[in-house]
């Protein structure tokens, strides 16, 4: 029997119920400028919010995925050459490679992290590709040059970039970042962007910094590459009229940006409480044999958009995710069919992906939004507590 008080997996009527009032506030004076594209308040917003990024630049566009799109364009991405994409993600990730002219080849992720390494990265690379005499390495299957890496900081970590960086720049190629889940999120005290030629950021309404709809952010120190964003952004052109080349119809709407503006003052309180519910999770959880709990880097600071658990058993997982919504309690996985099993994808070529395979039939998310009281924690850590005690 389902629960009288269930607990959802995310409930954005809480956070609005903190923050309604500055919400309407900062809206009100766009909708009485009736400016709703770029302008003032979209620059404001990029002001502020590449201060708190710690970025140079930061340039506001329509969503997530147009992010990445349009940040691959900038960092040289020619049709058909290859990108390493971790097929642990969100399809975005993939997509965006092929809406920018590319191809994915498919990376392993670390078993523990849910993250790309470099040593994931090698294997990956050397079992689909070969370094030619020129030294770019070329796919096995069809010859595509391999020419960069889009690293994704799942569920609210960021990978290792400092490592990461060195590995490709040692095989000449570049990097972005895929930051739609871990603002401000850090890496020996540093957020993405800062080792790539930039990150892409996604303000969906469900992310730690989230808007009322779609929108997207690119961080970069390569001013260079903040000019060419800005002129994609607006279908290629810097001058009224005048088109440099095939751009997009992609701009951060200005109300957006006021609600983006007016939410990102809560941000770092949000983030440690996603860090301090995450904490409550794994202290409770620790004796138990059931499922593992996630791991968190030592040199990074975790920002939790999803709180994810790992069972040994699909099995397991699903009997537990069951239990929990007859308890009335929210749950969901991230992500139950992996990239390289898209039918979108099957005309790439596709290697081994065991550790992939293995987590999208294994890995639970449990509630972890800023607003969820520790009663309700205590009552999910009970109830999977009380699972595991009867094995699952």
């Amino acid at each position: 029997m389902t629960s009288p008080n269930p607990i959802p997996f995310f409930d954005l009527t809480r956070q609005y119920r903190e923050v309604g009032d500055q919400i309407r506030a900062a809206v009100e004076p766009v909708l009485a400028t009736q400016q709703f594209v770029l302008g003032e308040t979209v620059s404001r917003f990029e002001k502020k919010i590449a201060d708190f990024l710690k970025a140079p630049h930061a340039v506001g566009v329509a969503s997530g995925t147009d992010a990445l799109v349009l940040l691959l364009k900038a960092a040289g991405l020619s049709a058909g050459e290859a990108v390493l994409v971790p097929s642990f993600t969100f399809y975005a990730s993939a997509s965006s490679i092929c809406l920018a002219g590319g191809r994915p080849l498919w990376a392993e992720v670390d078993d523990r992290l849910f993250l790309v390494t470099p040593e994931t990265l090698e294997r990956s690379l050397m079992s689909q590709a070969v370094r030619g005499k020129d030294g770019v390495f070329r796919t096995l299957n069809g010859n595509a040059p391999v020419r960069g890496v889009m690293v994704v900081h799942l569920y609210g970590q960021m990978a290792d970039m400092s490592a990461i960086s060195r590995w490709a720049d040692d095989r000449g190629l570049w990097v972005v970042e895929d930051a739609c889940q871990s603002i401000g999120a850090l890496h020996d005290g540093k957020g993405a962007g800062t080792f790539s030629r930039g990150a892409a950021y996604s303000f969906f309404p469900t992310k730690n910094l989230g808007g009322a709809g779609d929108g997207g952010l690119i961080s970069t120190q390569d001013p260079q590459m903040a000019d060419r964003i800005r002129s994609l952004r607006v279908h290629g052109s810097r001058q009224r009229y005048v088109h440099d080349e095939l751009g997009y119809n992609s701009r951060l709407d200005a109300i957006q940006a006021a609600i983006l503006e007016a939410k990102l003052a809560f941000l770092p309180g949000w983030n440690s409480r996603r860090r301090f519910l995450a904490k409550r999770y794994s202290d409770a959880f620790s004796g138990l044999s059931l499922f593992r709990v996630p791991a968190v880097q030592k040199t990074g600071e975790a920002v939790f958009h999803q709180y994810t658990i790992v069972f040994s058993r699909t099995v397991t997982r699903d009997r537990v995710k069951e239990r929990l919504m007859q308890e009335g309690i929210g749950t969901e996985i991230y992500y139950p069919v992996p990239q390289h099993r898209q039918t979108a994808f099957q005309s790439f070529f596709r290697t081994g992906l065991d550790v992939t395979d293995r987590l999208s039939a294994s890995v639970l998310s449990l509630p972890v939004f800023p607003e969820l009281t520790e009663s309700e924690q205590d009552r999910i850590i009970h109830v999977l507590s009380e699972v595991a005690g009867k094995g699952g």
